[in-house]
């Protein structure tokens, strides 16, 4: 049983008080599991337990994000429905395939993924200029075909998707960053919620570290969700290179030393 596993209550504080650094992060630009899952692994969880703990307590600080955003009338539910279904299934799918598609395939192509993500980011016109631009396709459209596609991703493999579901929201429907950041929310919810079942139903949760954990994070989605509701894209599209960038560098090492955790 996972809770067997011993972790002293010191290791559990310096955990929730990461989780409110990573919970602020993440209500900003995505990317907060870069600081909390390294940290569980580092002071002793085991790999796959950290990773469903991690689906714990990020589920619920996403969940808070999502809370604040949508009383503050930010979160475009026109057509959300479709994408959340569709997200879901395609985490399910994903997950279901997750042994079908070499791992080492990935680790070649993300990093050039999100090295891309990290140039469009800095250099694109539309991020810019702060002001929504024209669609490519529908949003019906794009909530049925990007949720299929990065709920697979994010039930598969992983990591990326928020900056995946930004990016696409920009580049596709035509959102600002930090409204494309605030929306992704709920979709990225979805697919993570579905594989924290997985998780639980294999029994690789953590729960006492998890819940402490979720405690940290429902205080850092608070304070970052504020902030991009006071500071807009003046805060999101800074950070959001930053995590990128840590992101990119990351997967470029993984790749090279043939890590598997994220």
């Amino acid at each position: 049983m996972t809770d067997m596993v011993h972790i002293a209550d010191s290791i559990i504080v310096i955990l929730f008080f990461i989780a409110i650094f990573a919970g602020f992060i993440d209500a900003i630009a995505g990317g907060g599991g870069l600081i909390s899952t390294p940290a569980m692994l580092i002071l002793g969880l085991p790999p796959v337990i950290a990773l469903g703990t991690n689906r714990l307590q990020s589920s619920i600080g996403e969940l808070t994000s999502i809370l604040i955003y949508k009383n503050n009338g930010k979160i475009n539910g026109k057509h959300l429905l479709k994408g959340i279904v569709s997200a879901s299934i395609g985490a399910i799918l994903g997950s279901y395939f997750v042994n079908s598609i070499p791992n080492d395939t990935l680790y070649i192509i993300l990093p050039i993924l999100m090295t891309a993500i990290l140039i469009y980011t800095i250099f694109s016109k539309k991020i810019r200029e702060n002001k929504e631009s024209k669609k490519i396709i529908s949003l019906p459209v794009f909530m049925i075909m990007m949720g299929v596609l990065l709920g697979f991703y994010n039930g598969f493999f992983g990591p990326g998707t928020g900056s995946l579901w930004v990016i696409s929201f920009i580049s596709l429907v035509g959102y600002t960053i930090k409204n494309a950041s605030i929306n992704s929310k709920p979709l990225n919810f979805s697919s993570n919620l579905v594989s924290l079942f997985c998780f639980i139903y294999m029994g690789q949760v953590n729960y006492k570290v998890g819940i402490t954990m979720a405690i940290g994070q429902i205080i850092g989605s608070t304070l970052g969700s504020r902030a991009v509701l006071n500071n807009g894209d003046k805060i999101v599209r800074p950070i959001f290179i930053a995590v990128t960038s840590v992101m990119t560098m990351k997967m470029i090492y993984d790749g090279v030393t043939l890590g598997k955790f994220y």
